[in-house]
């Protein structure tokens, strides 16, 4: 009876899965995401209004229940999404984050479900984020 009692508590949580793809926003809003889990990256754009947009890509790291995107080449900007199966949800952003949007547009609260036959996250230029 001790040895499984001693087994049963000696197990620790799996470490979630993060399952990649393509994830759709209101109008063409997108967020990716590619990479094994120990080395996953994202990319995601969101647009306002007259064009204006925010765009980001980078490394994903897990943070306590969520998960941080940091764009490549920022020291301080990382930005916060909850995933939760196949939807995803851009948290409040830091001030630190601002540089990746345009005047007036917004990243906080958008919201994205998994979509694999939506249009790919791609920058302004057409470049795929991820």
């Amino acid at each position: 009876m001790l040895t499984m009692f001693l087994a049963a508590c000696s197990q620790q949580a799996a470490e979630p899965t993060l399952k990649g793809g393509t994830f759709a926003g209101a109008g063409r809003d997108r967020l990716c995401i590619a990479g094994e889990a120990s080395a996953s990256r994202a990319g995601l754009i969101t647009y306002g209004e007259d064009n204006v947009n925010c765009s980001a890509a980078g490394s994903l790291q897990r943070s306590g229940q969520g998960w941080l995107l940091v764009p490549k080449g920022e020291g301080d900007c990382r930005i916060p999404i909850e995933i939760a199966g196949d939807r995803a949800r851009i948290d409040p952003m830091p001030a630190a984050c601002s540089y990746y949007c345009g005047p007036g547009a917004t990243m906080a609260g958008k919201t994205f479900n998994r979509a694999e036959t939506a249009s790919k996250a791609v920058d302004l230029a057409g470049d795929p984020l991820c």
